[in-house]
């Protein structure tokens, strides 16, 4: 990262706990009060500083070359600033987590007196954007393994049983194949909930004449599946059945337009315009796709607006939806990852229309 930043004319990076940190220091832990934070700086020194209770932790999973520990007696603020002083880093640009808490941040602030701060995204995502083969190995078997959870526990859904209960089943199913967590909060979206893109799940029971939206992945080796399929309960109206065939068939239009050269907004066109062509593009009201990693969310994304231009090891998904207010909704969503000669899918479980 450093020659990155060295090109770019930054003096520091800053990171706090997020899919960032974690990608450049193998340190993973969740955001909280307490100040904790990598800093990178141009000379090619990682400075960690850490509250103590996590310094062991730290020391045993983290790559760095210095490691200041304060515990609740001491202002981290006076180390913050001595690494400042240190490594001459007043002025210039500093890139800063976007996500970083703003008691951390004004901490930072404060230190780096006449600093621009601009979002380590932009930096650190140019690193991420491009998945090696290691990496596009845990992907694949992330969402194999969410192939197989749900799978798993097609038969068990029942009429009668809630949204939480089937999604407190696949997510137990999810961990028992492998995953070690949820990637995000599981979407069990049946009735006129599915045609909420991103409804949770609830107390609702399913019932006959219901599409029921399952949206949902885990984290295999630090690597996130996500992975969306409409299943009908009972016998689908000819509505539904339209419906169903049009998402499908403009989600493979964006798969099958997908390869290095070709914009996001290319790919997110191949799949508008179709459903669009039949009468629906009122209702897809969301882009077509986002980058996946280590976090579920992440660049590129495949919207209409991006100029982001395809290159091969980039993945994201493919997840077209139709949603008719009060009705239902329909969404297929496969991961993807680009290739010299095309796109390929990360993820098989099947996308013929399914009924329970």
């Amino acid at each position: 990262m450093v020659s990155l930043m060295r090109e770019e004319g930054y003096k520091a990076t800053i990171l706090s706990p997020s899919g960032n940190l974690y990608y450049m220091t193998g340190f993973d832990t969740f955001p909280g009060e307490r100040f904790l934070a990598a800093i990178f700086t141009a000379s090619d020194e990682v400075v960690f500083i850490v509250p103590k209770l996590y310094e062991q932790e730290v020391r045993e999973t983290a790559s760095f070359d210095r490691l200041l520990a304060w515990d609740d007696s001491q202002d981290p603020a006076e180390l913050l600033l001595g690494v400042v002083e240190q490594y001459g880093l007043h002025g210039g640009s500093i890139a800063v987590e976007d996500t970083m808490w703003f008691c951390s941040f004004e901490k930072i602030m404060k230190a780096f007196e006449g600093t621009s701060f601009k979002p380590a995204s932009n930096l650190v995502g140019k690193l991420r954007v491009k998945k090696s083969p290691e990496e596009i190995g845990k992907l694949k078997i992330a969402g194999e393994l969410a192939d197989k959870a749900l799978a798993n526990i097609l038969a068990s859904i029942k009429t009668g049983m809630t949204e939480l209960e089937i999604k407190e089943m696949l997510e137990k199913e999810m961990k028992l194949v492998g995953l070690s967590a949820p990637s995000f909060d599981t979407i069990i979206g049946s009735g006129s909930n599915s045609a909420l893109p991103h409804y949770t799940a609830g107390s609702k029971p399913i019932s006959e004449g219901d599409a029921v939206v399952v949206d949902f992945g885990g984290i295999f080796d630090g690597y996130c599946s996500d992975m969306t399929r409409t299943l009908f309960i009972g016998k689908p109206t000819n509505e539904y059945v339209e419906v169903y065939n049009t998402v499908k068939e403009a989600q493979q239009k964006a798969i099958d337009a997908v390869r290095p050269g070709m914009s996001a907004s290319e790919i997110d066109a191949a799949a508008r315009e179709y459903i669009t062509s039949k009468g629906y593009g009122e209702y897809f009201i969301h882009r077509t796709g986002h980058g996946i990693g280590m976090e579920v969310h992440e660049n590129p994304y495949i919207s209409e607006k991006s100029s982001t231009i395809l290159e091969a090891g980039m993945a994201f998904s493919i997840e077209p939806g139709i949603y008719l207010p009060g009705k239902f909704g329909v969404r297929i969503e496969d991961i993807v990852v680009v290739t010299e000669s095309g796109a390929l899918r990360l993820n098989n479980f099947t996308k013929e229309l399914t009924t329970i």
